[in-house]
């Protein structure tokens, strides 16, 4: 079931009386991503359909949209379909928006990330852990359905991690990067 949603730039709709609401950071896997056709020439709006994984807390389904409007448009690193990010979720409203101090979800910070790295190689010093993504997923050693061991760095790459041997969907988990 989905949840309301937040207009990604909107920082002001739906606050109590009191002015503030709180966000909880939540790590999500972007699910779809559909486009808000209108009669306007692109850039559309568009939804990200995404599963939330909230600490201690079932996962939730929640939209969040994306307007050309948003303060936040020129700045939003925009995911791909599988991927895992940050988000803010409101669990008494439910809803969701792009926790902009997730590098993973900013162009300035991702452009950052890659102009440091360039200059680490241009001197020949190795990358350090902080200027690659990894994988973004934790996944089992051995699938629950059959007891094979799982090919744990293939698997945690995979948009929908399955067991190699019995084909089953595996139990996963995102990798959490703030």
């Amino acid at each position: 079931m989905f949840h309301r949603h937040e207009d990604a730039g909107d920082g002001h709709a739906g606050q109590s009386l009191f002015g503030h609401r709180d966000w909880e950071k939540v790590t999500g896997h972007v699910v779809d991503i559909r486009l808000l056709h209108t009669h306007q020439n692109p850039p559309h709006a568009k939804i990200f359909d995404v599963r939330l994984h909230p600490k201690g807390r079932e996962p939730v389904m929640a939209e969040v949209h994306l307007s050309p409007h948003d303060r936040i448009w020129d700045d939003v690193f925009q995911p791909s379909k599988g991927d895992v990010r940050g988000f803010l979720f409101d669990p008494a409203s439910g809803k969701a928006k792009f926790d902009m101090t997730d590098g993973r979800n900013s162009w300035k910070a991702q452009n950052a990330k890659m102009e440091a790295l360039k200059e680490r190689m241009l001197e020949d010093e190795p990358a350090d852990d902080d200027s690659v993504t990894g994988p973004p997923w934790v996944v089992p050693a051995h699938c629950p359905a059959c007891g094979a061991a799982v090919n744990k760095a293939k698997a945690s790459m995979d948009l929908e991690p399955q067991c190699g041997y019995c084909h089953q969907p595996l139990p996963v988990q995102p990798r959490a990067r703030f």
